[in-house]
């Protein structure tokens, strides 16, 4: 009780006409269908209450799950994640059925790399019977395909006057279709009505403070990801090269691989070992006496190991 004014009933509130559409797709989820909808903001991008609300359809969805199908699904912090690669990996974790949402997210490679994600979850993931809801910066940006045939939902979580949270607009499978081919020229989301509008309460629908930590958490990974130094770059760069170059060339000769990649023979065995990470005194150990072959094969073509290495980019 009190959870909403004028709350009549034990319970958190969720709005009634989108507990339906939720109950219809729990209904039909164990038909072998795998649900995708999308949720983003026509006013503000950030701030206006997404997580919020898509937290409470993950809490609702669990209810659903129970008492159509007496199957008891756990929701908690671990059911959002804040990359798209995540949404693979996690998928493959939580029981069937389950709900997940990929919380929103944006760098330079947000749109290919969600694309990309969703085309592959769709092709590994359909007998999981999963729920999934994008949470994204804009709908319109969304690739056709995702937001007129693979979703089943929009939802339009938006400010009201005096930047007041806790409304949104639902629009179904045609009316969000309707949107996006009319609206998505001049990014207009007056071109048709939503199928019906809503509101939701404050809060969410797991641990917030666990959230709130590993949200900061990834946006930390993030920063220290975008702000390495010329030189953790190369290195960087060079690893990567030296990983595809040895898996086609495997029986390398280490001193030249060594030659060929301008580090310590040293650091060439602690690659072969999977060792990527970055030595400070990487030029102290170039004079080490190491032996100057791997599996004592000597690579093929060894004068040119520098030539074929910088191919590889």
């Amino acid at each position: 009780m009190g959870s909403f004014p004028y709350q009549k009933s034990d319970g958190k509130y969720i709005d009634g006409d989108l507990l339906e559409n939720l109950r219809l797709l729990c209904k039909k989820v164990v038909d072998d269908m795998t649900w995708l909808g999308v949720v983003s903001s026509s006013t503000l991008e950030v701030g206006t209450g997404k997580t919020s609300l898509v937290s409470q359809i993950g809490e609702a969805w669990s209810y659903l799950m129970k008492e159509e199908h007496g199957i008891d699904i756990p929701f908690t912090v671990d059911n959002c994640v804040f990359k798209p690669k995540q949404l693979i990996e996690m998928s493959f974790k939580i029981p069937r059925y389950s709900f997940i949402f990929l919380d929103e997210w944006e760098d330079a490679h947000y749109w290919s790399e969600l694309g990309m994600t969703l085309r592959q979850f769709f092709r590994k993931c359909r007998q999981l019977n999963l729920f999934m809801i994008a949470i994204i910066p804009n709908f319109f940006q969304l690739p056709l395909s995702y937001a007129v045939s693979r979703s089943v939902f929009f939802i339009d979580v938006k400010f009201e006057e005096g930047f007041e949270r806790g409304h949104f607009n639902f629009y179904n499978f045609p009316a969000k279709k309707n949107l996006y081919i009319n609206g998505k020229k001049f990014q207009n989301y007056h071109v048709c009505k939503p199928t019906f509008s809503g509101v939701f309460s404050k809060g969410y629908g797991f641990d917030e403070v666990e959230y709130k930590r590993r949200k900061l958490q990834d946006m930390i990974d993030d920063h220290d990801k975008n702000n390495k130094t010329e030189e953790e770059k190369k290195y960087e760069m060079k690893t990567k090269m030296f990983q595809q170059f040895i898996s086609k060339f495997p029986d390398s000769n280490v001193k030249k691989l060594a030659e060929g990649f301008e580090v310590s023979e040293m650091t060439v065995y602690r690659w072969l070992k999977k060792d990527f990470a970055m030595y400070s005194l990487e030029n102290e150990v170039s004079n080490i006496n190491t032996p100057t072959s791997y599996n004592n094969n000597p690579i093929k073509n060894q004068d040119n190991i520098k030539v074929e290495a910088d191919n590889l980019l």
